[in-house]
């Protein structure tokens, strides 16, 4: 992305300030700011960099993703609204979801006054494609608050009285917006996705069909679980989208649009995933179907990336970092026992790091899941003096030594050792025992390492967003493939993510194995993990883990309640009373909870409080279903 400038970030940023919550005044003259390419790509910059902030795509959209997957950890604390969405009670007044909430609309207020100013406005040859852009911008937008909060208000003119209170839209005119607005962007965008223009986060014409493919691929995945009978389908999402067609019907569109993809596009898989999250993120790749790029801008408030900070543990850089977001035991065993040797595992998760003192590093490393490690004292012999001659005195100081660590392969399932039978004293004494007040450690779980970097300034990473990615796309056309019939295309695409992870070591690893025949529920179950560990803690956990319906969620909730050293730790804290920071999750609300209606609710976030205080057509009896 272009050095963004801050007039114009501060003149857009003011037009929607408090857009939810006042009638802000729409003062910009289109025929100034839009009068040339160079002030109208200054503005279009902006809505780029708006996208990238804590509430947008800088942090919590794959933070929220993450922790309300059912595949992370974050600290106990009914209180902090990162527990709120991992434990799955989340109230209407989360701060973290009036965030998104605003970001979203935010990005798609300007995009409005860009649209409107530049089709007022002057004339030059890239206008059409600026407008495009504008377009694919606000239809991403409104996919992933139609992904986290089904219907929303539309609102596709510039802020005025009239669009400020306004209603919730019905599912199916959301719908209808998104396909329009990529359909119209994809007249007028590049052909190809190309660094050349020097705007790398521009979108291709290739990338709004990869995104129809998505969001077809989604519904047919909703509309799917309908046909299965699945509850939440049947009582809720039924209600709320009369207008559903079959399953096979959006399936069929997701392919049609995949194909011109797969046919006409340069996206193509990196060669090694090691170069995109290997601790130093690439700027411009064949696999990025859409990117922001946020190199450079390490001290703004907009147009940064703050992942490292969020997902990464403390002390493994030179800024700041928290790994607030960690996955939880259940997901990384799970992922060693079934993956083995596959290279990701490595991308995707960490369990050591050298630990940096005052932005440097050190001499120490610091451990955690699934390694044991105890502090010991260590002798070294100094040469010396004595006297007048030379003699060696022992110097005793203080080392940490890994003394244990989980070894998957000896576990008869090593997805799910025994925790009483197979697993010794250490590890049950490290992993398996809640710890007190006085003695627990964030670091008794993994992380993920896929923000991972040293190029940083503070909370702020010197690389890009990577919020679409081909191995996305590849995942999600073998589903789509899978659900018409026909496994062997399924397999086919499904199997170059699988070669390239394979390819990714050095010599080839043994695994991930490819796909060979099978049928459609074998081939429907393998897409969907591959997805999850694939994709992990990026941008479309929330969708992947619930749209096949509840009974899918719940297979994940209960693979993390019967995971045996997650159940001995859940345990054991209730039996000292732990009830704090330092406990283990167990769905659905400790019990306290019916599995149906819990999962009902979660299938969407609130509508948010600030929202609904502010927006006088949209009251408590527009609430999101459970809340």
């Amino acid at each position: 992305m272009k050095k963004i400038n801050l007039i114009y970030l501060f003149l857009f940023a003011l037009l929607t300030t408090g857009c939810l919550d006042e009638t802000p005044e729409y003062t910009v003259n289109s025929k100034v700011v839009y009068e040339n390419e160079v002030s109208a790509q200054m503005a279009l910059t902006g809505i780029y960099g708006l996208m990238a902030t804590q509430g947008g795509f800088a942090q919590l959209i794959p933070e929220i993703n993450t922790e309300s997957s059912g595949l992370c950890w974050t600290s106990f604390n009914p209180s902090d609204n990162r527990c709120q969405y991992t434990n799955g009670l989340i109230p209407v007044a989360n701060e973290f979801n009036d965030l998104v909430w605003t970001a979203m609309y935010k990005a798609i207020a300007n995009c409005n006054i860009f649209i409107e100013g530049c089709e007022d406005g002057g004339k030059w040859s890239t206008k059409a494609n600026m407008i495009a852009q504008a377009k694919f911008l606000r239809a991403v937008c409104y996919y992933n608050l139609l992904s986290f909060y089904g219907s929303v208000p539309l609102r596709l003119t510039p802020p005025s009285k009239e669009t400020i209170e306004m209603p919730r839209a019905s599912r199916q005119e959301i719908i209808e917006q998104i396909t329009k607005d990529w359909n119209e962007a994809s007249e007028n965008l590049s052909g190809q996705s190309t660094e050349g223009n020097g705007i790398p986060t521009a979108p291709s014409k290739h990338a709004a069909f990869a995104y129809l493919a998505k969001l077809n691929w989604l519904l047919g995945s909703h509309a799917w679980a309908y046909e299965q009978g699945d509850e939440w389908a049947t009582s809720v999402l039924k209600i709320d989208w009369p207008e559903m067609e079959s399953s096979q019907s959006y399936f069929a569109e997701a392919k049609k649009y995949g194909d011109m993809v797969l046919a006409e596009s340069n996206f193509d898989l990196e060669p090694n995933i090691n170069t995109l999250f290997g601790g130093k993120r690439v700027t411009f790749s064949k696999e990025f179907v859409f990117t922001i790029n946020t190199t450079g801008n390490t001290t703004e408030n907009i147009g940064y990336n703050s992942l490292h900070w969020t997902f990464s543990p403390q002390n493994c850089s030179p800024g700041e970092t928290w790994g607030r977001s960690q996955p939880n035991k259940s997901f990384y065993d799970w992922a060693h026992g079934t993956y083995k040797d596959d290279a990701r595992l490595k991308t995707t998760f960490m369990s050591s790091w050298v630990k940096y003192v005052n932005k440097a590093p050190s001499q120490d490393t610091v451990y955690s899941y699934p390694i044991v490690t105890k502090v010991m004292n260590d002798t070294v012999w100094k040469d010396t003096v004595i006297r007048g001659k030379p003699v060696k005195i022992p110097v005793i100081t203080q080392v940490q030594r890994i003394v244990d660590y989980i070894k998957y392969e000896l576990y008869e399932d090593p997805c799910n050792p025994l925790f009483d039978v197979e697993r010794d004293s250490l590890l049950i004494d490290a992993f398996a025992q809640t710890k007190g007040g006085n003695d627990w450690n964030i670091n008794d779980w993994p992380y993920f390492s896929k923000y991972l970097t040293n190029d940083c300034s503070g909370r702020y990473a010197n690389n890009n967003l990577y919020i679409y990615r081909f191995a996305d796309f590849l995942l999600l056309m073998a589903d789509v493939e899978n659900e018409l019939g026909n496994q062997g295309k399924a397999m086919e695409l499904a199997n170059r993510v699988l070669t390239r992870a394979r390819n990714s070591s050095s010599p080839a690893s043994d695994y991930p194995k490819n796909w060979t025949a099978m049928s459609q529920d074998e081939l429907r179950e393998k897409v969907f993990h591959e997805r999850l560990f694939e994709l992990a803690a990026e941008y479309d956990m929330f969708n992947d883990t619930r749209r096949r319906g509840i009974a899918w969620r719940k297979k994940l909730l209960e693979r993390n309640n019967n995971h045996h050293t997650t159940k001995a730790c859940y345990e054991y804290g209730l039996k000292n009373n732990y009830t704090a920071p330092w406990r283990e999750y167990n769905y659905p609300n400790d019990g306290k909870e019916g599995w149906d209606e819990y999962l009902k609710r979660n299938q969407l976030l609130p509508i948010p409080q600030k929202e609904s205080s502010t927006n006088d057509m949209i009251t408590t009896f527009d609430q999101n279903y459970g809340y």
